[in-house]
């Protein structure tokens, strides 16, 4: 009997392979079709057997070369090793990712995954790929979207991607598609003091979702927009309203707020007079008009949600800072500063607790100006802290210089 020699030892014990993930882009994947069993035209990674005495390294070359038909060499004496892609002008670090055992591979062994990081056109790469050695056919997928694969394969992607990944992200290699993208959209709330009531400025939908129905001016902001900058333009093109002073008030991102996709809104609201306002409906709305924010209809989205939300912001914050200020002429009395928060906060005040409580808040500047209202004597004029004036166009605007 003959005695086996170790290296038949060696071919007859182990079975060791190389697989490669190609990361494409940060995105794609190359795969390749089996020709022969087993998994036979199944899609599957470019890889193949490591020849004894053969480092791993040598065998991910000689793969590349048999199995797709790849001018390509490798520099491994330094780390991280290098390949050079000749017919795409491309050298790239090769990477040693993890050894798995052989899992469903009835031919046993290991199998250790190497990936490259190819920064590429993927027509490009396609043209310099070759069928070669038990390969049929390639194609380069979306790593979201593989196919049903050969052996562990898909599970190799994943973790990759997952876990093992060892290239740093930057601005050439971040790849967005790997999130999925809300929409966004700006909501804006503005009251006003009419008739002796508080009111909301509503806008008619012309169009699904919600035809028809009553909502908050809004839209969507543009990709290289900014909130406020959107919110200003939304409010101008749906209603004619312009130069407001808004402030944020909240965000609101239940994931089933809007039928059409996942839409997160941030919502704005202003305080504002409305005397001279011209409203004007236009772009995606049939009408506006002003409502009572005690006779509201039902709203589309979650709409009045959020208008029943920022009333409750106004009444909470008119305590505190000059908000009012949007509502009132320059220089005004107690009695009319009083009459706003009554209609705001729709109850009734004492006068002696108001003007105590009001003047405790340190929002007026008392001056020496004094104002006649009938037989009684003049009444004391103030004005709010931290508001200036702005002449535009002939008028003058209040405006807020820094928050109370």
């Amino acid at each position: 009997m003959v005695k086996k020699t170790n290296l038949q030892t060696f071919e007859q014990n182990v079975m060791n392979s190389v697989d490669i993930i190609f990361d494409i882009n940060n995105r794609y994947i190359l795969l390749v079709k089996r020709k022969r069993e087993p998994y036979k035209d199944y899609w599957a990674l470019p890889g193949g057997k490591q020849e004894p005495f053969e480092t791993l390294q040598n065998a991910v070359i000689r793969v590349l070369k048999q199995r797709l038909n790849l001018d390509v060499s490798g520099d491994f004496s330094s780390f991280p090793n290098t390949l050079t892609f000749h017919d795409l002008d491309k050298k790239v670090e090769l990477h040693q990712i993890r050894t798995y055992d052989s899992g469903s591979d009835p031919r046993g062994g290991n199998t250790t995954v190497f990936a490259v990081q190819l920064h590429v056109d993927k027509n490009k790469l396609i043209k310099n790929l070759k069928p070669g050695n038990n390969v049929t056919e390639f194609k380069i997928v979306e790593k979201a979207n593989l196919p049903k694969m050969a052996f562990e394969h898909s599970h190799f992607i994943e973790q990759y991607y997952k876990f093992l990944k060892p290239y740093k992200e930057t601005a050439k290699t971040y790849d967005a598609s790997k999130y999925e993208k809300p929409s966004v959209t700006v909501d804006i709330i503005i009251f006003t003091v009419k008739g002796h009531d508080l009111k909301a400025l509503l806008v008619k939908r012309k169009a699904w979702p919600f035809k028809d129905f009553w909502a908050i001016p809004g839209g969507f902001t543009g990709m290289e927009e900014a909130l406020e900058d959107a919110a200003k333009r939304e409010l101008k093109e749906e209603t004619g309203v312009k130069d407001v002073y808004l402030e944020q008030l909240y965000t609101f991102g239940e994931p089933k707020r809007d039928p059409r996709t996942r839409v997160i809104t941030v919502a704005y609201y202003a305080l504002i007079a409305s005397e001279n306002l011209k409203l004007q409906a236009t772009t995606d709305v049939t009408d506006v008009k002003w409502f009572s924010v005690d006779q509201l209809p039902k709203l589309a989205f979650d709409h009045n949600q959020i208008l029943d939300y920022a009333l409750k912001r106004l009444r909470n914050k008119i305590e505190y800072t000059n908000i009012a200020f949007q509502l009132l002429p320059e220089r005004f009395t107690l009695s009319e500063l009083q009459k706003i928060y009554e209609i705001i906060l729709g109850k009734e005040l004492d006068k002696r607790n108001f003007r105590k409580k009001v003047k405790e808040t340190g929002v007026l500047t008392p001056l020496k100006e004094t104002k006649m209202k009938g037989a009684h004597r003049p009444a004391q004029l103030f004005s709010f802290k931290g508001v200036e004036k702005e002449k535009k166009k002939g008028k003058t605007i209040l405006r807020p210089t820094k928050r109370i």
